[in-house]
């Protein structure tokens, strides 16, 4: 049966906060509902063209089944009705203001957004590195996951580099996690068929996220070279211990809303989510907000992504858009495609508990997490394309460069 829980609050623990009074997650919470929004979206279109990536397409195909619309799925975003994006849309196509209509008003309001908004947000989805719980525990022993988890940079690196020749040669060899020992059995147990570590991102994205955090507000290149290169050691970690396909790898770095998109709920229920960790030190932090044990040990809870319609279009292909958007935000099975064939907290911080991976999700969000990014698709894609160009030998200070490039940064001003 069908539950939906809602989550009072989603903050930082006190190990986060390192005595500054606010919140700083508070700033992504949304504001006290005081719109209504109709519990019936508007009769549905025929047809319906939309524009979407592969994690948010589901949604959008439940919609589509639930009201009898033909949904047509483009690659050319300018002759997409609506765009479901991964990243802000940015200049994928003019997009209508949501105050320019009274329903669509109502629905950005419940999710708190201001009113000059073009976006309406999907939710919000766990990203990290994603791993069989019971693959662990058979390699490891009970109590491992949890050290894994709280693991500092040298403990994860070191482990890392441990299972990869384990991995390729099996014997008894032991690791050290959150201080304590662990070893790896003389052979592999039944059923581990992995040859690497890691398999390929499904996000790349979302892992700047503590880099980011470190920074600060005031982001340069002074305040970012450091966080920006920690995000270059876990990548270039990953590149050197990558499996040769996803089949036979332990980890994978994505967002939730990717594994489900990709996989299935039920395939992904034995899932378990260790952080991305960042090579950061004490000196690459410019803030007073975070801890580095809290950048490192604490998963992101990112943007699962954005609706955005297109002003451009005629009329009855914008009321198409606008009643698959309104039957997402308002109607309860539109919820439950956010929640359930989704996975994602919503803009209301409501959720759905049903299932193990979901209610992990749900502790995850209520104990501790560090709040996503809002970038750009060109953004995106430029920072995506930055981690790649690791794997071909793009150095330290190229990816930095490259980095603070894509983010807009400029150079430090000199004194």
């Amino acid at each position: 049966m069908y539950k939906r829980i809602t989550l009072a609050a989603l903050a930082l623990p006190a190990l986060l906060l390192a005595g500054c009074a606010g919140n700083p997650l508070e700033t992504l919470l949304p504001a006290e509902n005081t719109a209504t929004v109709e519990t019936a979206a508007a009769p549905a279109p025929q047809s319906l063209t939309v524009y979407a990536s592969p994690s948010l397409l589901p949604a959008l195909q439940d919609y589509a089944a639930a009201q009898g619309v033909d949904l047509q799925v483009t690659e050319d975003a300018a002759a997409a009705a609506l765009a479901a994006v991964d990243c802000l849309p940015g200049d994928l196509f003019s997009a209508q203001a949501v105050n320019s209509d009274t329903l669509l008003a109502a629905a950005a309001a419940r999710a708190g957004l201001a009113e000059d908004a073009t976006v309406l947000p999907v939710g919000r989805s766990l990203y990290g590195y994603w791993v069989n719980g019971t693959v662990v525990n058979a390699l490891l022993g009970d109590g491992a996951l949890t050290a894994l988890q709280n693991a500092d940079w040298d403990e994860w690196s070191d482990f890392v580099e441990t299972l990869q020749g384990w991995l390729e040669e099996p014997g008894e060899a032991t690791v050290t996690l959150n201080g304590s020992d662990y070893t790896l059995p003389a052979e592999k147990p039944e059923g581990v068929t992995a040859t690497g570590v890691f398999a390929a991102p499904m996000d790349r994205v979302s892992g700047y996220t503590a880099a980011l955090l470190a920074a600060g507000d005031e982001m340069n290149e002074d305040t970012l070279t450091g966080p920006l290169g920690g995000v270059y050691g876990a990548v270039a970690l990953e590149m050197e211990n990558l499996a040769e396909s996803e089949e036979t790898a332990l980890f994978r770095r994505a967002k939730l809303t990717d594994l489900l998109a990709a996989y299935g709920s039920e395939a992904c229920q034995e899932l378990v989510l260790v952080p991305f960790k960042c090579q950061l030190e004490e000196s690459d932090l410019s803030t007073e907000e975070y801890n580095l044990t809290g950048l490192l040990n604490y998963p992101v809870l990112a943007d699962a992504g954005y609706l955005a319609l297109n002003a451009e279009a005629d009329a009855d292909t914008q009321k198409a858009a606008r009643s698959a958007a309104l039957w997402l935000y308002s109607s309860g099975d539109g919820e439950m495609a956010l929640t359930e064939t989704l996975g994602v907290i919503t803009p209301w911080n409501t959720a759905s508990d049903v299932t193990t991976l979901g209610a992990m999700q749900v502790e995850q969000a209520g104990t501790g997490i560090l709040p996503g990014l809002a970038l750009t698709a060109s953004q995106a894609d430029a920072l995506a394309e930055n981690e790649l160009a690791v794997g071909e030998g793009r150095t330290r200070a190229e990816f930095i460069g490259a980095a603070l490039q894509a983010l807009g940064v400029t150079e430090a001003e000199q004194e």
